[in-house]
């Protein structure tokens, strides 16, 4: 349920229900020459859909879909073509006021659901739920894979830290059934760089690290089997998170 395609009235009436609202969160940059420019977004789309099916059956929330954030810091692979970020404090004022409009139409939650892993992205959803806090008549919380919790939950390539446009996220996009430059995918050699390593020793792009073609890990082995079992941890992430913030949902249900 996407609330963009709601009339005013509509959306009135949802609202006035008791639903949350999940923020997708992602970018537009370089994932390989298999995945589209914006696999991040439509991870995070797609986490959504599936996590409204989630958070009815748990916590038996209705919940509404906002429109997706589709640019922030992708400094990374900032000299492919096609990447296009925008600094940290714009990423962080924009965000924050998109999370304050959305909290002030009266959503029982916000939600940003993220499938975006950058470091410097993830601090500027950090910061901007914690301004959003300050103000917000309703709780604003983050669902990010990448917290050290749920790590452990995700795939053996995710927690290895190579996981950009690599198997994981290539997987998730089979299962999304997004565009996908398949006879290149299959062709794609493993590329065994720490990603997350590599961050840590300093390095700014994805060339310095060695990816020279955008991406890491073992983009050939994906399947859309260990996608959908993907999305389902990832779809029960946004319901954990959610429950935390609206204890009284767990109690309702």
């Amino acid at each position: 349920m996407k609330l963009a395609a709601l009339t005013h009235p509509a959306a009135k009436a949802r609202i006035d229900a008791g639903c949350v609202a999940l923020l997708p969160v992602g970018a537009t940059e370089a994932h390989g020459p298999h995945l589209p420019l914006d696999t991040d977004v439509r991870i995070a789309e797609e986490m959504c859909r599936r996590a409204l099916a989630t958070l009815g059956e748990r916590l038996g929330l209705e919940g509404v879909v906002l429109p997706s954030i589709a640019y922030s810091v992708t400094e990374y692979a900032g000299p492919f073509t096609g990447t296009i970020g925008v600094p940290a404090e714009a990423a962080k004022a924009y965000l924050t006021a998109v999370l304050i409009g959305a909290a002030a139409q009266g959503f029982r939650a916000v939600c940003l659901v993220n499938a975006h892993l950058e470091p410097a992205h993830r601090f500027v959803l950090r910061d901007a739920a914690s301004a959003a806090r300050e103000v917000a008549a309703c709780p604003v919380v983050i669902a990010d894979p990448c917290d050290r919790r749920w790590v452990s939950r995700l795939t053996p390539e995710f927690q290895s830290g190579k996981c950009h446009a690599g198997q994981y996220e290539t997987s998730l996009l089979l299962a999304a059934d997004a565009p996908i430059e398949r006879s290149a995918m299959a062709e794609l050699p493993e590329v065994d760089i720490d990603l997350v390593g590599a961050m840590k020793a300093g390095l700014k792009t994805f060339p310095e690290m060695g990816a020279a073609s955008a991406y890491f890990g073992r983009p050939a082995d994906a399947t859309a089997e260990e996608g959908h079992r993907s999305y389902a941890i990832l779809a029960e992430i946004v319901s954990l998170v959610l429950q935390e913030a609206l204890p009284s949902s767990t109690e309702a249900s």
